[in-house]
Formats: structure tokens, C-alpha cells, sequence
């Protein structure tokens, strides 16, 4: 335990960790970041450039693919018939040789409380694996979390009662130690009793059925300690170190059709025993990833971007991010500075697709099709108009508007349509749980649900069309569809699609 604490602790003292393996979905820095040798910044799955190996799988699943050494594990839905209702409980752990794609075993994890599959928040493959050189563990949202062997072989399996009112796909467990961090219902018996976006029946108590931090010993399964701020299944806990050394975990309550769990805002909790170390109170969503540092957390309220003091709470600064920006077309070169943007009141910011690198803290907007992001010091806002679609070929395409992209076909590889769902068409922009991005050296890698992927260099002096490296495709047009965000180790890229598992690499 204490050579896991000093090499946890290299991680966020010393320079990002060079990635010789993606351990859980926000890799081996538990930010989303990762430095080594550089992955290829252009190629086409359509076209079959820079694609090292791609497997087909029986079934669509939304879990990110995580690697350790030559192994890659991803979870999808137990295969289903034309006739399912398309609620399916139970999903299914892959292990694949990471060099060649070849399935190597699978597992079987089982769930109690069905929800549509391909849903555009979540479905019960959302987790991704967390894998530790020994061991791998499997998460199903409907109630089950396992740990096998690298050879398949199963250690324990934990079975609980989720809550139905909401389906949670932001809140990726984290391995930091022994602890998985995962977010539940408190009382597992009296959860099960909500009804979706209804009243809390008088003779249940309304904490009790929060959803909460929960610290589970990755040994054994037993839990360790429920938190004591609640957590919003809408956001995406992220773990970190404080400037004393102590390890700690942003993470937030807010959100659409009314969360349960209050006051509204952002919390960080201690990581060893669950307590609280302070919470700010924001009347508000929270649908994002909780970037932090050991001096600021960053967070948004309404249309406004929001840096606090990461050992007080205090807030330091807010700035309008549709308030005096400039905003760049990468479709006509037109740039407009110093103006307000026509955007909806809910958030600025797509699901989940925030990430911080340096001083700039980026993000797909919420109401345009526009890559953004603000000085987290100065406040200056950028905003850089992408297209929403890439139609690959040997005479590449963009499609710019949202009304004019190819709807997608939502099916599996045995040409069933699991996604009842039919927002699950759309192109990936704005109401939906977006893939969160990824860092890899000074590039960022932001994939869509449509299948286009952005290439954006994070150093860039402006937010302009030279700061736009590629513009990528997972698949024909119309035929692509993933919520997943990628991994990266050793020079190579995964991701997981509808229909496969691609690994992108210099041939």
C-alpha cells in the first residue's frame, strides 16, 4: 500500500506519466491525460488508414476500452433478438489481445434493473473496465460489479439493488489504491421503491435514497464508507491531491428533471474516510467532468464558467461564456471578436465533454457546433465552429448544419436496431452524455457520437482553424455510432464503436 501511495503521489506531483497502460477511463493520471509516444493525429476507419486492427463484437455497448500491457477489456450488452424490448439488464466483459484484436475470454455480469440500451445518458454497459495487471473488474449499471483474473477467472462478484429513478453513465468508478470509488443509492431496498422522476414516497426518508460516494475495497467488494455530501449521478467525480498531500474527490448535485440529492453545487470529499471537506452551493446543472487541481476547482453555473479556491470553496472568479467572446467559422474563415452568442439558458457546454489542459479550460458547446474554451485566469473565450459530420471517403466531406447531417442507423453488427431511443440519431451535440475528451502529449481528442472525432492542438495562440489538426472518421457516415472515449498507451489509440472495438496506430 505505501509503494502505491508513493508512485499515486509521483502521478500528480511530476509531469503526466508516461502511458504504458490506460487503467481506467480517465487513464493513468486520473485526469484524462497522458503523455508518450505520439498516436497518429489523421486516419479513417472508412479508409482504412492508420487502423491496426479492428473486432467485431455481437453486440453494441457504450463502455470506453481500458489496457493493460497486451490486454484490452470493454463490456457490451448480452446479445439480443430482433424481438427484445430492448431493456436488457445483463451485459458481457470482453478480454481481447490489445496487439491484434483477437477475444481471448468473456465474462457474464448480471443485473436487476433494466434500462434501454444505446440510451443517449446511459444504458448498463456505460462503465468501462479498471484493470491493475493482476486483476480486471466489470461494472454493470443494473446492479453487479465483478472482478476476474487476467485469465477470466472470477474472484467475487458483488450484486446490489440500483436506483431506477435515474441511469447514471458520468460516474465511471476510479481506482486509486485499494478503493474503487463508485456512486450508489445509500439505501439500496428503499431505492428501489422510487419511481422515474417521482416523489419520494412520504414514509422513506429522502437522504436515504441519495445517491452517494461509496468507497468498495477492490479485494473483496465490501464497501468501506458511503460519503456524506450526495452526488448527483449527473456528474463525473474526479479524484486528485490536495497541496497537503491528502487525496481528495470533486464532485457535484444538480441537473435535469430535479436530482434528489441538495443543496445544488460541487463538494470535495476526502478520499480516505468519506468526509466532507467543504461544499458550495450553486442553483444549478452539474453534467460535467469535476477538473480540479490542488489550487483551483473549475466548474460552470448556468452560462458562467467558475473558478473556485480548491482548500476553501471560495469562488475566485465567474465569467459569462456567452458574453464578449470571439467566435471563429472554420467553414468560411469569418471571425467575429468581442460578441454575445444567441444560446439557450440550460449550460454551455455539451455533456460531459470539459476537460482542463494548462491555463485554458475546453469544451463542445452546448447550443452551436463549436469547440470552446476560457482562460481559466484572464476569462478571454474562444469559440472555433467544427462540422458536425464527416462524410469519409476518397472526396472527403463536412456537413456543417445539424439539419442537414445523416441521421444514424443505430444497429448492431447483426443489423439490429437496439435503440429505442430516437434521439440516439442525432449527431452527439448538446443534450446528450457526450464521450469525454482526451489529452494525449499537447492534443486533444474530441470523438462525437456520429463517429467524427476532432484533433485539436491544445497549445494553439488562438482557438483558430490552424488549432483544428484533423477532423477523423470511426466508420461510414449514417453507420457509426459510439458514446466512448478513447484510450490511449504506447502510441496507439482504442475506441469502442456500436459494432466494434478499432485500434488506431502507424502501421
Amino acid at each position: 500500500m505505501f509503494r502505491i501511495s508513493i508512485l499515486c503521489c509521483v502521478l500528480f506531483t511530476a509531469p503526466l506519466a508516461s502511458a504504458q497502460n490506460w487503467p481506467q477511463a480517465s487513464g493513468p493520471n486520473f485526469n484524462w491525460k497522458a503523455e508518450g509516444k505520439e498516436p497518429p493525429l489523421n486516419w479513417s476507419v472508412t479508409g482504412g488508414k492508420n487502423i491496426l486492427w479492428r473486432t467485431t463484437l455481437p453486440e453494441g455497448g457504450q463502455s470506453a476500452v481500458t489496457i493493460w500491457g497486451e490486454r484490452a477489456f470493454v463490456t457490451t450488452h448480452r446479445p439480443m433478438d430482433e424481438n427484445s424490448d430492448r431493456l436488457e439488464p445483463n451485459i458481457v466483459g470482453y478480454c481481447l489481445n490489445a496487439n491484434s484484436g483477437e477475444i481471448l475470454w468473456q465474462v457474464e455480469l448480471p443485473g436487476t434493473d433494466p434500462v434501454q440500451t444505446a440510451g443517449i445518458f446511459s444504458d448498463a454497459t456505460v462503465f468501462a473496465p479498471i484493470a491493475d495487471g493482476e486483476r480486471v473488474w466489470f461494472f454493470n449499471r443494473c446492479g453487479s460489479m465483478g472482478c476476474f483474473d487476467f485469465n477470466g477467472k472470477q474472484i467475487w462478484l458483488r450484486e446490489f439493488q440500483p436506483r431506477p429513478r435515474h441511469t447514471n453513465r458520468q460516474c465511471e468508478p476510479i481506482l486509486v489504491g485499494d478503493k474503487i470509488i463508485t456512486v450508489e443509492v445509500r439505501d439500496k431496498a428503499a431505492g428501489q421503491r422510487l419511481q422515474r422522476h417521482k416523489r419520494v414516497p412520504e414514509d422513506i426518508d429522502p437522504h436515504d435514497v441519495w445517491t452517494y460516494l461509496h468507497a468498495i475495497d477492490k479485494h473483496t467488494g465490501d464497501v468501506l464508507w458511503v460519503g456524506e455530501a450526495g452526488t448527483c449521478i449527473h456528474n463525473t467525480p474526479m479524484v486528485g491531491q490536495l497541496s497537503d498531500g491528502r487525496w481528495a474527490i470533486a464532485h457535484g448535485r444538480g441537473g435535469g428533471h430535479g436530482p434528489l440529492e441538495s443543496p445544488y453545487g460541487v463538494s470535495l470529499t476526502l478520499l480516505e474516510t468519506g468526509k466532507t471537506l467543504w461544499s458550495k452551493e450553486f442553483n444549478s446543472d452539474c453534467s460535467w467532468n469535476s477538473h480540479w487541481n490542488a489550487r483551483h476547482v473549475y466548474w460552470f453555473e448556468g452560462q458562467n464558467h467558475v473558478v473556485l479556491d480548491t482548500n476553501s470553496g471560495e469562488v475566485l472568479r465567474k465569467r459569462n461564456l456567452s458574453e464578449k467572446v470571439d467566435f471563429i467559422d472554420a467553414e468560411t474563415g469569418k471571425r467575429q471578436l468581442g460578441i454575445s452568442l444567441a444560446v439557450g439558458k440550460r449550460m454551455p457546454l455539451t455533456n460531459q465533454s470539459n476537460i482542463v489542459v494548462g491555463d485554458w479550460h475546453y469544451f463542445l458547446a452546448h447550443d452551436v457546433n463549436a469547440i470552446g474554451r476560457v482562460h481559466v485566469e484572464t476569462g478571454k473565450t474562444e469559440y472555433l465552429r467544427v462540422p458536425v459530420q464527416l462524410i469519409a471517403g476518397p472526396e472527403p466531406k463536412f456537413i456543417w448544419e445539424k439539419k442537414d447531417a445523416i441521421p444514424g442507423d443505430t444497429k448492431n453488427s447483426r443489423g439490429i436496431d437496439i435503440a429505442p431511443d430516437k434521439r440516439a440519431k442525432g449527431t452527439g451535440w448538446g443534450h446528450v452524455s457526450a464521450a469525454s475528451p482526451i489529452l494525449v502529449n499537447q492534443y486533444l481528442f474530441f470523438p462525437i457520437m456520429n463517429g467524427a472525432v476532432y484533433v485539436i492542438d491544445s497549445r494553439a495562440e488562438k482557438l483558430d482553424e490552424q488549432a483544428l489538426i484533423a477532423v477523423n472518421d470511426l466508420g461510414p457516415a449514417g453507420e457509426t455510432w459510439t458514446l466512448a472515449s478513447f484510450a490511449y498507451a504506447n502510441g496507439r489509440l482504442w475506441m469502442h464503436t456500436m459494432k466494434e472495438v478499432i485500434c488506431i496506430g502507424a502501421k
